[in-house]
């Protein structure tokens, strides 16, 4: 009887030593960095091989202390922390900081290589907040359609060294060069009648008649001319022909500006409203030629063949003249029928 108890005791000690073994568990924390948000590469120059600004744009997403930010150039992945392939051609070398804003305050990290930039300032806290910042005089790679990724990433460190704060990447891809080409050719376009639209897509007549012929009163006729050129140095107009003549009479040319005088044989012209008498009128249009000096005042007129009646200094939009005709005859004039043929000639350099 006593045995058979101490054999229970024994058994009831070691079931309870069992129990006792401690467990011990372990939680392992794994920390990220945060995204950037709102992520862009603008590439001013998409050709391979350009000399270009790129400008960076994202937002700041982590209330930390910024000291630097790093921008990594690779074409074989965006992964931030990957293994990265250089891009070929691609050069940093010469990249500096052409505009910033946001968080502010960067300058080139001595650093920085051919395919790796490194913004750094004095560590600061930042605030979430759109950021930008654009690097002037990038090479672009030198392969044509190569996409090309570049890794943005912000640390405390003035250096881009230790723990990233936030990261993402943007992208972009080289192109061949589109050539854009076109030719805008020389143009002089005029055009004499008795009536021009201004743009001389219409004429109308070719011929005037004065009437008879008076010592008493003058006898006057309109014609038109317009013009339009886009010769850089313009155009000129000059007439040319003869006075009035039947047979053997002639009826002067004014080949010195004079008045209107009836009862003196006369023939002249100008290119204004006159008064006296009243008829003709002043040039119309947008363009920038005028009338030649002797051809430019009110109720003078005269007439030398082969003169420049008008002109334009550089290329001008239409301009339409108004040719006023004016012939007197004295009472000793040889009676007679009385023309002439005047050419008009616009001459422009090209």
């Amino acid at each position: 009887m006593g045995r058979h108890t101490r054999y229970t005791l024994l058994r009831i000690k070691q079931a309870l030593f069992l129990l006792t073994v401690p467990v011990l568990v372990f939680t392992i924390t794994r920390v990220h960095a945060a995204p950037l948000s709102n992520r862009s590469i603008s590439v001013n120059s998409s050709i391979a091989g350009a000399v270009t600004s790129h400008l960076f744009n994202f937002n700041i997403v982590s209330s930390n202390l910024l000291g630097s930010i790093q921008l990594e150039y690779c074409d074989n992945t965006p992964f931030v922390g990957a293994p990265c392939s250089v891009p070929a051609g691609l050069s940093l070398n010469g990249a500096a900081i052409g505009a910033q804003s946001g968080e502010v305050g960067f300058a080139k990290h001595p650093s920085s290589t051919a395919n790796n930039i490194i913004l750094t300032r004095v560590p600061d806290f930042a605030l979430p907040q759109p950021s930008s910042y654009r690097i002037d005089n990038v090479i672009n790679p030198s392969d044509v359609q190569r996409t090309i990724f570049v890794r943005v990433s912000t640390y405390s460190s003035n250096d881009a060294s230790g723990p990233r704060i936030d990261e993402g990447a943007v992208v972009f891809s080289t192109a061949r060069g589109i050539s854009v080409g076109g030719y805008v050719p020389p143009y002089l376009t005029f055009c004499a009648a008795v009536s021009v639209a201004i743009d001389c897509t219409t004429t109308n007549g070719f011929s005037l008649n004065l009437g008879e012929l008076s010592k008493n009163s003058p006898a006057t006729a309109t014609s038109e001319f317009s013009g339009a050129t886009n010769d850089p140095t313009g155009y000129i107009v000059t007439v040319s022909g003869s006075t009035m003549t039947s047979g053997n009479n002639v009826i002067p040319p004014l080949a010195v500006n004079d008045t209107n005088k009836p009862g003196t044989s006369q023939f002249g012209m100008n290119l204004r409203a006159n008064t006296a008498p009243v008829f003709g009128q002043d040039k119309t249009g947008v363009g920038t030629a005028d009338p030649s000096p002797g051809y430019n005042s009110p109720n003078i007129f005269r007439y030398v063949s082969g003169e420049v009646l008008t002109s334009s200094p550089l290329s001008t939009d239409f301009n339409r003249f108004t040719v006023s005709y004016l012939v007197n005859v004295s009472s000793g004039q040889s009676p007679g029928v009385y023309n002439t043929t005047l050419t008009y000639i616009a001459i422009a350099s090209f």
